[in-house]
């Protein structure tokens, strides 16, 4: 028989505190958890290992541009499931999943703005929506991006985070190639510059979608 008892730990305080999410994030680089406010203060790299996260698109062009320069065009645009496609979930179903988690119609935003006091059309992919997929919507509007520099006779720059070809869209998607192909030659042709920032270059499926726009490539490091 034991002399001594084990006294009884009782929880103080009730139930369970819960942390609230998304006030941390875990880097990939350095495995360390960074606070996100410290984050979004760096432009979304670690300041421990320079890690680079991914940034939305709409923080992107907040801290590229001037302040209060950006113009967005074509923000109404919607992708339509033409194909009707069905699987685990409907395409339909997807397109409203991200707008709600994104607060984006698509997977990228369009528009002119002030870059370090040049005028610049600008196309920023966001990867949060279906993986910056390029279906026709996001298509229509980088060749309306690069088709406005052209006449505009600024430089075009796109922020590429593209995961390829939208399957959902079949080949009306891949169609998407040729079309933006055949506004930056002729953009080329007037002698005007393409800037492509790319911060997918740890995602081999995303270059075929992306590579072909740029006359420069700026890569993110570690993305």
């Amino acid at each position: 028989m034991a002399i001594f008892k084990k006294p009884a730990i009782k929880q103080v305080g009730g139930k369970k505190r819960d942390i609230p999410r998304g006030l941390f994030q875990k880097c990939p680089g350095c495995s360390e958890v960074v606070p996100e406010t410290e984050l979004a203060q760096n432009q979304r790299v670690c300041p421990r290992c320079d890690y680079h996260f991914a940034q939305p698109a709409k923080e992107r062009i907040q801290n590229l541009l001037d302040p209060d320069t950006f113009v967005e065009t074509d923000a109404d645009l919607k992708s339509v499931d033409v194909l009707r496609f069905t699987g685990m979930a409907t395409y339909k179903d997807r397109l409203k999943k991200y707008q709600g988690s994104t607060g984006l119609l698509d997977a990228v935003i369009s528009g002119y703005g002030i870059l370090d006091g040049y005028k610049v059309a600008i196309a920023v992919m966001d990867f949060g929506f279906l993986a910056a997929t390029m279906g026709s919507v996001v298509g229509e509007k980088i060749t309306r991006t690069i088709e406005y520099g052209t006449a505009q006779r600024c430089a075009v720059v796109i922020i590429a985070a593209s995961g390829g070809a939208r399957m959902y869209e079949g080949m009306l998607s891949l169609m998407q190639m040729a079309k933006t192909s055949g506004a930056l030659a002729q953009h080329a042709q007037e002698r005007l510059r393409t800037f492509l920032f790319s911060q997918t270059r740890q995602r081999p499926e995303s270059w075929p979608a992306t590579l072909h726009w740029a006359t420069s490539l700026l890569l993110s490091p570690r993305a």
